[in-house]
């Protein structure tokens, strides 16, 4: 059994160990995991997924739960009401008693999903172009406010929040930050649509990108309270990074091209700067989700130079795949054995002050 850091607070909060007591052992605590850090030359990029195949077991009896009572609730509403409870009581038990992480993000899942689906699927006919009871598209495309109507995305954006901002609440579970933050993210573009109507594509890449730097600025406001990453933050950015990571790469890679079939020698010139410089923010943060992302778009850079030089293009040409493959596990596994160095390189360049806030990194080479 370890003890975490909300252990201690809870010890404080309860009396056990006095203030002073508590931030000396937080401090012995914090120097320990640096000198642990220091002695293996390495710094990771952790978060907590599973403590024993215990989880797993958890997690497959929760995923057939869940899928089982998809089929017989049918999204009606009350027996879909009726499933989110049942969703949520299980989570008092193998989240709020037991601690268990993978289940814990099923749960949330299943949960969010299930309140969902509490709500009429016919949210639609909340806006003046659609008549009562009409249900536009397929039932899904209706039950996840995805008709085209954004007041109706607008309300399930809400709802959604809603829904993982209470579990978050009750369960302080990091990843219920990411469905929280995607519900705000759905808002605020639907609320957008509202308000301005058809706007441009290039519009709407420069809206998911103030979008995406949002959530990127929260999960680095999470990450600077804890540099040594060691708490439940920590994993609360690994989250939002998950997520804004996809909406930045996929924003700035739209506002060069609308279409990668488009490819050229300028546009494959200026995605590997747009890598080059969110690399180097990866590596500086130590948080490697923007490359993660990235790594489609330098394959298909990788492929365009490849056809480009043997002078065959087409689907046709398997070998340009399999090289492509090749060429970007090759990137990504020297990237990843040169990860520790780049970064105390990076870190030697910017300012103390900001490199305070920022991981440690050892002193060993």
């Amino acid at each position: 059994m370890s003890i975490e850091i909300e252990d201690i607070d809870a010890a404080v909060a309860a009396g056990v160990m006095p203030q002073a007591q508590a931030d000396s052992l937080r401090a012995f605590v914090a120097e320990r995991h640096r000198s642990r850090l220091e002695q293996a030359g390495t710094e990771d990029e952790r978060f907590r997924f599973m403590t024993g195949f215990n989880d797993f077991f958890f997690a497959i009896g929760i995923l057939l739960l869940g899928f089982g009572m998809m089929f017989f609730t049918g999204g009606v509403p009350l027996p879909s009401l009726i499933a989110a409870v049942i969703v949520w009581a299980l989570s008092e038990l193998l989240v709020g008693r037991m601690r268990l992480v993978l289940p814990g993000i099923l749960l949330s899942v299943f949960f969010i999903l299930f309140v969902f689906l509490a709500v009429p699927a016919d949210l639609a006919t909340l806006t003046s172009r659609v008549a009562p009871g009409q249900v536009i598209g397929s039932f899904w495309r209706d039950a996840f406010g995805l008709t085209g109507l954004p007041a109706a995305a607008a309300v399930k954006a809400i709802i959604g929040a809603a829904a993982a901002s209470l579990y978050y609440w009750r369960f302080r579970l990091p990843f219920a930050l990411l469905p929280i933050a995607a519900s705000l993210v759905l808002l605020a573009i639907s609320l957008i649509t509202i308000a301005a109507g058809s706007i441009s594509a290039s519009l709407w890449s420069v809206v998911t990108l103030a979008c995406g730097l949002a959530v990127f600025a929260t999960a680095m406001t999470f990450d600077a309270s804890d540099r040594d990453r060691m708490t439940r933050r920590s994993d609360c950015a690994f989250w939002l990074h998950l997520l804004a990571a996809p909406l930045i790469v996929h924003s700035l890679i739209s506002l060069i091209t609308p279409s990668l079939a488009q490819m050229s020698d300028g546009i494959a010139l200026a995605i590997l700067l747009i890598v080059a410089i969110l690399a180097v923010i990866a590596i500086t943060i130590d948080r490697r989700a923007l490359l993660v992302s990235a790594l489609i778009y330098i394959g298909i850079v990788i492929a365009y130079a490849a056809g480009m030089w043997t002078g065959q293009s087409g689907p046709s040409q398997g070998g340009i795949f399999f090289a492509t493959l090749v060429i970007l596990g090759a990137f990504v596994i020297t990237l990843g054995v040169g990860w520790h160095p780049l970064r105390r390189r990076l870190i030697a360049l910017i300012s103390p002050a900001i490199a305070a806030k920022l991981p440690p990194v050892p002193d060993r080479a």
